[in-house]
């Protein structure tokens, strides 16, 4: 029905299903090709390809499977919308909608690859069943990455490792090993964090073989690792998504041309309370409403599992992940970590981020590379006191013109490198660890996630005044569009002074030609091509935390792992800072970070902006480590409770991080509060944190 132009806006609600259900914003191509690109705001379209081949030898495009072929393209189509239209977006990228984009090709990629034994071919989605429906959602739930539990990855990439070997000539392996050595060094750390279980022996024979079929290329973590999305097209040629989609890396296959693979000195101690076998509880209800989204096809008249079937899958609860609890920092190593990066930051911030300055308008000026300057011209600019500080270069893990040397500076081992790195013997190195410095003080003291320092720019970070951190809130699209809320929170002066002196080193390196604009705050010269500056990421802004943590030594656990500080844990410890300026009102930098101020409003500042599960587990923490410490005065009823419930009340013995679940979990079950207790005495406003029971033994 044509209507009159005044009411065209009522189009789409006399729409019958089937042909709405033919577009979605991120189809590009005409829903009857063969081949579909799609875009969710990429810079280049992605494509998925339809023409598959089937357990009895068809084509998924062939005739005799119309139904089977339009009833998955419908289900896709129909995965991003809900009842209102188009999924809420939640973030810059379409992120609900691509979450469920991506949880139904997932789901169709795995009925692809058990097609044989769903008997697509046949029976196509109707002969679905509810045992076949559970067993996917019990497959998608037994692993928390998709790679293993729908793709069985590493499974599948073994075989194909192993048959490749088979299959190349063995003299060209021993030519490509004689002449490529660096593909027979397998490093200490390669076989400690390897699971794909290969013989160590065959590990050269299959890099060679992956080599010589030109599956290597370079990336900035591992070296040389092998192309995932090419090996997938391999492998996964029986399905749309599985065979263009990057795949987990497995190290041990990684190799490197001129540098070890290492990235720090030590193994790093666990970050979370236990590792996430299963998928967590909200990613497993994002496939669970993708399953059963497959009833939509029952309103266009095409095949489909029985909606009764559809029900019965809908209502089974699998064995689920709960989410993990990132492990608490000893505190004493933050307030430790806290000081020396202020005090690296005054000793000398200035001075470093001068010094890449100067090696920067002398390159400009001679229109070279960093990398071109010979060890001495690197002294010569950074000056006297980097000299004596033990300077000798710009970097230890690039390729310099070095006095002395052919050019082929690299890493070398790993004691090498960070003793190396102690010693100040590298400018880059030191540009990094200053920069994890100031990442470490903005943490501790803005408490904010790690996204949203990443994204924080050089240029509009600080408000006018230098007194409020600028930020996009990273949870804060819901109805906005995907756009996030920019938001303000008071900063420390130390931390405003240290984030300054990387705004002013940003603005001379752009006023003279180092770099083209000013880019995210915590940019880093790169430690191995050195003429540019590297957009913070996760990555980066891990990389520079792990130099900060291995050149001031942050202890290790029992297990000879170091504590690598995160930034999920210092969010944590913001909170905490408040519990110990009460405990210990003598540690004057405690003080004068929170300032000389009533409490009550130092906590209800504290409590509107952190987090509810983020502050109950800074309670928790600071509770174990008092008890831990025998500090118990002020927590007798839970000491009482936790003796009653676990069988002992001499807390030195148990593991802080153990005693902090223990307490987490009597909080979260509602046996007892932890609140700061308000009172003035002689020497004025004051507060300790105790403990209260809500429930007894006798009562539960």
């Amino acid at each position: 029905m044509q209507l009159p132009p005044e009411l065209q806006f009522l189009t789409p609600f006399l729409l019958e299903p089937g042909h709405e259900l033919r577009t979605a914003i991120w189809l590009l191509s005409d829903f009857d090709n063969n081949s579909w690109t799609y875009s969710f705001g990429y810079k280049k379209p992605l494509v998925l390809d339809w023409n598959v081949t089937l357990s009895d030898g068809s084509l998924l495009t062939a005739p005799k499977n119309k139904d089977l072929l339009i009833g998955l393209k419908y289900y896709l189509t129909a995965s991003t919308r809900n009842r209102n239209g188009y999924m809420e977006e939640t973030n810059d990228l379409k992120g609900a909608q691509l979450q469920q984009f991506y949880s139904t090709c997932h789901i169709i990629d795995y009925l692809l690859l058990n097609d044989q034994r769903f008997k697509l071919s046949t029976y196509g989605l109707a002969g679905l069943t509810e045992g076949n429906l559970i067993e996917i959602l019990d497959t998608i739930a037994s692993e928390s990455s998709m790679d293993e539990s729908i793709y069985d990855w590493t499974n599948r990439l073994r075989s194909y490792c192993l048959n490749l070997v088979d299959s190349t000539d063995d003299a060209l392996i021993e030519e490509t090993l004689n002449c490529r050595p660096q593909l027979l060094i397998v490093t200490i750390e390669q076989l400690d964090q390897d699971t794909l279980a290969i013989p160590y022996q065959l590990v050269p024979r299959v890099r060679a073989a992956l080599y010589l079929k030109g599956l290597y290329h370079r990336q900035a973590l591992y070296g040389n690792q092998p192309n995932s999305v090419l090996i997938a097209k391999d492998i996964y040629r029986n399905t749309v998504f599985g065979e263009r989609s990057r795949k987990s890396i497995h190290p041990i296959l990684c190799y490197n041309d001129n540098a070890s693979t290492f990235e720090r000195e030590y193994p790093g101690a666990p970050v979370a309370s236990e590792a996430r076998e299963a998928i967590r509880d909200t990613t497993y209800s994002t496939y669970r409403r993708s399953l059963y989204n497959l009833g939509i096809l029952h309103e266009l008249g095409i095949p489909a599992p029985a909606v009764e079937d559809l029900v019965g899958a809908d209502r089974h609860i699998p064995k689920l992940s709960t989410v993990g609890r990132f492990r608490t920092l000893p505190s004493d190593l933050v307030f430790k970590a806290l000081r020396q990066a202020i005090e690296f930051h005054f000793e000398y911030g200035n001075e470093l981020t001068r010094a890449i300055c100067r090696i920067a308008i002398e390159c400009k000026k001679r229109s070279i590379s960093p990398a071109s300057l010979t060890d001495d011209e690197v002294r010569h600019f950074c000056g006297d006191k980097f000299r004596k500080f033990g300077l000798k270069k710009l970097s230890l893990a690039s390729r310099t013109m070095g006095q002395g040397h052919d050019g082929n500076s690299i890493k070398g081992d790993s004691p090498q490198y960070f003793t190396s790195l102690r010693a100040n013997s590298s400018l880059l190195e030191l540009i990094s660890v200053y920069i994890g410095a100031v990442q470490i003080t903005t943490g501790i003291l803005m408490a904010r996630r790690v996204s949203e320092l990443c994204a924080l720019r050089t240029d509009t970070c600080l408000d006018i005044s230098n007194s409020f951190l600028l930020f996009l809130n990273a949870k804060s699209t819901r109805r906005l569009f995907g756009h996030r809320r920019t938001e303000a929170r008071p900063i420390e002066p130390v931390a405003a002074d240290m984030i300054k002196n990387l705004v002013k080193m940003q603005k001379t390196l752009k006023r003279v030609g180092f770099i083209p604009e000013l880019q995210t705050l915590f940019a880093t010269p790169s430690l191995k091509a050195a003429s540019s500056l590297t957009d913070s990421s996760p990555y980066v802004f891990n990389r520079n935390l792990d130099l900060f943590c291995d050149y001031f030594e942050t202890p290790l656990n029992s297990n000879g792992e170091r504590y690598y500080i995160r930034q999920h844990q210092l969010r944590r410890f913001f909170a905490m800072l408040f519990f110990y300026c009460g405990s210990f009102a003598k540690l004057d930098t405690l003080q004068w970070m929170l300032g000389h101020t009533d409490p009550r409003h130092v906590y209800r500042y504290i409590t509107e902006s952190t987090e509810g599960t983020i502050l109950a587990g800074a309670k928790a923490h600071y509770v174990a480590e008092q008890l831990h410490q025998g500090n118990t005065e002020s927590f007798q009823a839970l000491a009482d409770l936790l003796e009653y419930k676990f069988g002992t009340k001499d807390f030195s013995v148990i593991d802080t991080n153990d005693l902090e679940d223990q307490i987490h979990d009597l909080m979260k079950e509602g046996w007892v509060e932890i609140e700061p207790e308000f009172f003035t005495d002689h020497q004025g406003k004051k507060f300790k944190v105790v403990a209260r029971l809500i429930r007894t033994p006798e009562v539960a």
